[in-house]
């Protein structure tokens, strides 16, 4: 009786929300548990890469630049899940540059209602480290709307300050390719990476260590600890395992006949 009050197409979405709700659940309350922990996940080698960075830029004297992209500060988009990764990736080097000593500058996003939230996680950072006196407001750079004068602005600090490290994670336009090149023709080490797929082949070429697309969903979970972001993760590559079993069955199916073929996908 079910099946006669679904329209046509629309049972394989349902058991995968299913699918997706059921494990948000069971995952969530691990979380709560603290079943879920960090060293669970596979290793990311650009994580690793971002302690070599600092410590590259405390050995040349050169400040470690963050940037989370000219419209990195999105709250209220679709891609604010970026958003969260690039704050969870700054209150991480935040807390390596106080450990380290290392000089920290911050390029902020034109997004002006983000700033409170960027300077809480830079504030944290050093806090975590027992060296709250060590921040510096001035090295939270803030340089107006728009992306052409975002990127000036960083290019020009990369070449007037130097840079040793530079860490490029959030939502990123064509402001990317700029600033990466920029930050690698003055000898910096790039390392960063975005959820949007359109500009991930920039990253790719111009990036020492680069998270490739959803990495950074699973490396921002990793280095923030948080237990229900590590949750997501595992909620998320469910439904991935879902998908593909689902593909298989149909690429099995289609090779016994195009008719069982539509059969399955009409459901």
């Amino acid at each position: 009786m079910l099946l006669g009050i679904l329209a046509d197409g629309t049972l394989q979405p349902l058991i995968l929300l299913a699918v997706l709700v059921a494990a948000t659940y069971v995952y969530n309350k691990k979380a709560y548990a603290g079943e879920i922990k960090a060293d669970q996940l596979r290793e990311i080698p650009a994580i690793a890469a971002i302690t070599e960075g600092v410590g590259k830029s405390v050995e040349e004297n050169k400040p470690v630049h963050y940037a989370m992209g000219a419209s990195g500060g999105q709250l209220y988009s679709q891609l604010v899940s970026m958003t969260l990764v690039a704050l969870a990736f700054l209150n991480y080097i935040a807390k390596l540059c106080a450990k380290y000593e290392a000089q920290l500058i911050v390029h902020m996003p034109y997004q002006a209602e983000s700033i409170p939230l960027i300077e809480a996680m830079v504030r944290e950072g050093y806090k975590a480290e027992g060296k709250p006196e060590a921040f510096q407001p001035s090295c939270l750079r803030y340089y107006g709307q728009g992306a052409l004068s975002w990127t000036q602005a960083v290019t020009a600090s990369y070449d007037q300050e130097g840079v040793g490290l530079n860490l490029s994670i959030g939502i990123f336009y064509s402001d990317c390719p700029i600033s990466l090149e920029m930050a690698k023709i003055k000898g910096g080490m790039n390392v960063g990476g975005t959820g949007r797929w359109i500009m991930v082949y920039a990253f790719a070429m111009m990036c020492d260590y680069v998270f490739l697309g959803q990495e950074i969903y699973v490396a921002g979970a990793i280095i923030s600890e948080n237990p229900l972001m590590l949750a997501g993760v595992w909620i998320e590559d469910l439904g991935k395992f879902y998908s593909l079993l689902l593909l298989g069955v149909g690429l099995i199916v289609g090779l016994l006949g195009v008719s069982a073929a539509a059969a399955l996908f009409a459901l």
